[in-house]
């Protein structure tokens, strides 16, 4: 005789994709790690969306994730390279972009120096779509590329948006579901678990 069936634990095989476009997003947590090529360091921050329509939406993607082993979502974690001496001026630029936008979207606030400090913290961000491509298919992501004013999100002047990367013409794109790993979520390292969500 074959199992019964549990008609609460349906699982949806669509997922939903985050448009292009400016949000307030909230800091879940941060750390420092060495890069994996070459010399040198970088932020490795996992956010949310805090405002508005999509408000929690990577939360809600994590919970739906029913992996034993849970992971946040690789679209909600952004790369800010930590700048040293001879870094290329961009790096210093996008550095000092980061905390200005920071600092203006906090009152108060000024970046000590310490990783964890960036916890809770809001600040806006510039999102773009980039391509991948795994097993012949090519999947879009929604991911952050820049740092703006939480207040110029909410007043509509966040400016322009990233251009997007995308993988050449004639390709499939196929959109991933809710319980896809690949590329799709990112390992919390044992004890990061106050840096980093859950």
């Amino acid at each position: 005789m074959l199992p019964k069936y549990d008609k609460s634990k349906r699982k949806s095989n669509t997922f939903e994709q985050l448009p292009k476009d400016a949000y307030v997003i909230r800091i879940m947590g941060a750390r420092e790690e060495k890069n994996k090529t070459g010399g040198g360091t970088h932020l490795t921050i996992a956010f949310d969306i805090a405002e508005g329509k999509y408000a929690d939406f990577y939360q809600a993607m994590f919970e739906r994730n029913t992996n034993e082993d849970k992971k946040w979502p690789n679209d909600a974690i952004y790369y800010l390279t930590v700048p040293s001496d001879g870094a290329q001026q961009y790096v210093w630029d996008t550095w000092n972009t980061f905390f200005a936008d920071l600092e203006d979207s906090n009152d108060g606030f000024v970046f000590n120096g310490e990783p964890k400090a960036l916890k809770g913290k809001l600040i806006g961000g510039k999102f773009y779509i980039e391509q991948t491509e795994y097993n012949g298919n090519v999947y879009d992501h929604t991911r952050m590329k820049w740092s703006c004013v939480a207040g110029d999100v909410r007043s509509g002047k966040a400016g322009k948006l990233p251009n997007d990367k995308l993988i050449g013409q004639g390709k499939r794109t196929t959109k991933r579901t809710d319980d896809e790993t690949m590329d799709g979520f990112v390992n919390l390292p044992e004890g990061e678990e106050e840096e980093l969500p859950f």
